[in-house]
């Protein structure tokens, strides 16, 4: 596992971020705690044992870090450019799920809601982005949603609803 901060996040990398940033326990631990070194630890094994995401604490903090700061720029871009700059979604990649996040907008179950949300287009599709080499296949209703992902030494079933 790569310890440096030097990997790029896949779109899937930061899903299972929000997904687990979502999680009410978590944002109002994250909104009350400065010293949060702990949560981005179980930020980090959440993410691996429920997404099969391998980053570490340090990696979750900066792209959290990176996350909320292009979240303002992006808002703030979007003020600047009056009626006529569009959505301000069209600055940043992920805003929608984002402000869900910081304003506490429509996240009553928290990682179900974040979820639903993230991976409604990879589930009509019946398929989810997976690392290199790996193979992921999308199973289910609308109740319940079971991602299964192979890359050749394990395999990985998880219930998402």
């Amino acid at each position: 596992m790569e310890r440096g901060g030097g990997r790029h996040w896949t779109d899937d990398e930061v899903r299972a971020l929000l997904c687990v940033w979502a999680d009410r326990n978590i944002r109002e631990r994250l909104k009350c705690t400065l010293r949060n070194k702990s949560i981005f630890q179980e930020m980090a094994r959440q993410m691996q044992r429920n997404f099969g995401v391998i980053r570490n604490w340090k990696q979750c903090r900066t792209k959290y870090k990176n996350l909320k700061y292009d979240y303002k720029t992006a808002k703030s871009a979007h003020a600047a450019g009056g009626s006529g700059a569009g959505s301000p979604g069209k600055y940043m990649k992920f805003f929608d799920e984002v402000e869900a996040i910081l304003l506490d907008k429509g996240l009553e179950n928290g990682t179900r809601e974040m979820q639903k949300r993230l991976y409604d287009g990879e589930m009509e599709a019946g398929r989810l982005q997976t690392p290199a080499g790996h193979t992921g296949q999308i199973t289910g209703s609308e109740s319940e949603v079971v991602i299964e992902i192979d890359d050749g030494k394990h395999q990985v079933c998880k219930q998402l609803f």
